[in-house]
């Protein structure tokens, strides 16, 4: 089964033969395998994984989408993070800024306003993925 992860920076990574690849899903985590049903189906912040050559190999995404068919998956984040290259202490920062953020926003007593919310929930989602990656 061939595997394409694309980010919004363009950046893509190809697997060409993978036996299998479990992505986050508004649904749940699903596994796809060779012969899946075609499906398109929106993701959510987490940790994608997969396995080829009997090795798992595992990213930090945001939201996106995901295009299944028989023998392709195609998956489109705004954020791929491959672990090489992440700062627990910096990640760590993030996540409890946006849950302060969160928290402030909560307890303010106003109407909210939602488009603010979801972002700041989404960041704090993001900064989970990556700093559950970075401790494996």
């Amino acid at each position: 089964m061939h595997f394409t992860l694309v980010s919004i920076s363009r950046k893509a990574l190809e697997f060409t033969d993978i036996e299998w690849v479990t992505i986050p899903t508004r649904d749940g985590e699903i596994t796809i395998l060779l012969n899946h049903e075609p499906l398109i189906t929106a993701l959510v912040p987490g940790i994608l994984i997969v396995r080829a050559d009997s090795k798992d190999t595992s990213y930090a995404i945001g939201g996106g989408v995901a295009e299944i068919t028989a023998e392709n998956v195609i998956v489109t984040a705004d954020m791929v993070e491959d672990g090489t290259s992440l700062d627990i202490d910096a990640i760590r920062a993030k996540k409890e800024e946006a849950q302060k953020l969160l928290e402030e926003y909560k307890n303010r007593g106003e109407s909210m306003d939602m488009e603010t919310y979801v972002e700041l929930e989404q960041q704090f989602l993001k900064e989970s993925a990556k700093e559950q990656l970075s401790i494996g």
